[in-house]
């Protein structure tokens, strides 16, 4: 127990070095640097569990709060230490059920749920940066007409761009900031949560069975939290429509990555299968606006649609880790 606790804490310790250090550098790798900073944490969290996970996110808040100050500390621990406590805790959840023929089996918690936690962190966080930004909207336009004035600034040709494009791009980057922050934010953490888990398979140090990926499934309902953040989006404005769309966002890529789980799980055996899969990721990255919904769509409309997934028998054997 203490060579455990030792690990969380170092592990800890880890995570607030490169999140001090993502504060100096280049900009990519502050970036990498800072969606490394919860890495740790995961890794001890998935390994050793979730009780270690505490050790490493309060040591790393703790020592921030030394250094620089109890708000920055809750902010880091917001943003970096808590996330993956949660999510481990999660992800080691399980339960025993009986087998078909008697035998007792351990149910674990299931990927799908994870997915929607990731989603409902990141549209969490997605709505603090909003509320930072300002709740009448100033602030995000503030910072998007920055954003844009420095991209033309830097433009070879030289040529003035004028005013009212500028502005144009203004207001639609700032109406589009919501939902883009919901998606980043909800894509890092599941990455992060993928990440960590991989490595820890990879070393044989995965407390749990690596799931399947390609066979999960949301909970009856959740698609109705996706109307209601479009519906919420449409009505409210200023700080509640803001929040609303970027909670749309957040699980909105949720439901991308349940209608990719789909076409993974259907194309198995398929002769083309690596043909349609890298045609699937190359519409998604060239045509992401329009090709997104449809594969949202794909998640959303499973059950009434000719892709259905059929559990009621085994699924073809596909390569492990993972799909």
């Amino acid at each position: 127990m203490i060579r455990n606790l030792l690990a969380g804490i170092a592990a800890g310790l880890v995570s607030l070095v490169m999140l001090i250090s993502a504060t100096t550098g280049v900009v990519w790798m502050q970036f990498l640097l800072v969606v490394a900073t919860p890495l740790p944490i995961y890794l001890v969290g998935l390994a050793l569990g979730w009780k270690i996970a505490i050790a490493a996110a309060l040591t790393g808040t703790l020592a921030f709060a030394a250094l620089a100050g109890p708000m920055p500390a809750l902010l880091a621990a917001a943003t970096h230490f808590a996330p993956p406590v949660l999510l481990t805790y999660l992800a080691m959840l399980n339960r025993p059920v009986q087998a078909p023929d008697g035998t007792t089996a351990v149910e674990w918690y299931p990927v799908g749920r994870l997915v929607l936690w990731c989603a409902a962190i990141g549209a969490i966080l997605s709505i603090a940066l909003m509320t930072r930004l300002g709740a009448d909207g100033d602030g995000t336009e503030k910072l998007v007409r920055s954003l844009v004035e420095q991209v033309v600034a830097q433009q070879p040709s030289g040529e003035e761009v004028p005013e009212e494009h500028i502005a144009a791009m203004t207001r639609i980057l700032s109406a589009l900031l919501p939902v883009m922050s919901g998606v980043g934010m909800t894509a890092i953490i599941a990455f992060q949560l993928w990440l960590a888990g991989y490595v820890a398979h990879a070393t044989g140090n995965l407390q749990r069975p690596w799931p399947e990926i390609a066979a999960m499934t949301f909970p009856p309902g959740a698609s109705l939290v996706l109307v209601v953040c479009i519906l919420l989006s449409m009505v409210l404005k200023d700080l509640p429509g803001s929040a609303a769309s970027a909670a749309f966002g957040a699980f909105f890529l949720a439901f991308i990555m349940l209608g990719l789980a789909v076409i993974h799980y259907v194309t198995r055996n398929n002769p083309w299968r690596l043909a349609l899969l890298w045609a699937v990721y190359f519409g998604l990255i060239m045509f992401s606006t329009g090709f997104s919904v449809l594969i949202a769509l794909i998640g959303i409309t499973e059950p009434i649609s000719p892709l259905r997934r059929d559990f009621m028998r085994p699924p073809p054997k596909g390569p492990t880790p993972p799909d």
